[in-house]
């Protein structure tokens, strides 16, 4: 919830700051890159994202920088942000940003837009890079996009925080619950610890 709200306020300053500008295509600013195969890495911290989302946690990386994750089958509007090393699988491009301070306003421009309208798949939903490559974006000037990166690295920060604190909690439920309803553990357990 507390997420939710960071995001519109992120978003409302994305509306303010990033309408105008000049037209340009979505290759000008990143290079959308494939996601690989990810049954060879062993269990690890690094986050491995599918189109669904985070598949697994692996012990190696397929990039570290700050990208916009884009799901290339399946969900197609999953669109994701990220700021930490991580790994992609086939079924979602990473991308790679070509400019300074243009991947929180690439994230927000690409997820605004309809990708599942743009399939180009029968069977299962599917995006191409020639497709990602060619949208036409508004890109705002050196100056705004610089001002709409400081306006927001601390919301993004927040979030970055919060999702992490979620992981550790739900790692937590998943390690005491099954223990409490076996009977392993009890609750008196942890009340005559304090």
């Amino acid at each position: 919830m507390v997420n939710h709200h960071l995001e519109q306020m992120v978003q409302a300053i994305f509306t303010e700051l990033c309408t105008e500008g000049e037209k340009a295509v979505l290759s000008d600013i990143l290079t959308v890159c494939y996601g690989k195969d990810h049954k060879r890495l062993g269990n690890g911290a690094i986050p491995c994202y599918g189109s669904g989302g985070i598949m697994r946690y692996v012990d190696e990386a397929l990039y570290s920088g700050e990208s916009v994750l884009i799901p290339r089958k399946g969900s197609l509007n999953n669109v994701l942000y990220s700021n930490e090393p991580f790994w992609t699988v086939d079924t979602m491009f990473y991308t790679h940003m070509t400019r300074p301070n243009v991947a929180k306003f690439a994230y927000f421009t690409v997820r605004d837009l309809d990708l599942a309208g743009m399939n180009v798949g029968s069977a299962v939903p599917s995006m191409t890079t020639a497709v990602l490559n060619a949208l036409e974006i508004v890109l705002p000037s050196d100056d705004t996009l610089a001002s709409f990166e400081e306006s927001v690295s601390s919301m993004f920060l927040q979030i970055q925080a919060n999702n992490a604190e979620s992981a550790n909690l739900t790692t937590l439920r998943d390690t005491l619950l099954p223990k409490l309803m076996s009977g392993e553990i009890s609750v008196a357990d942890f009340a005559a610890k304090r």
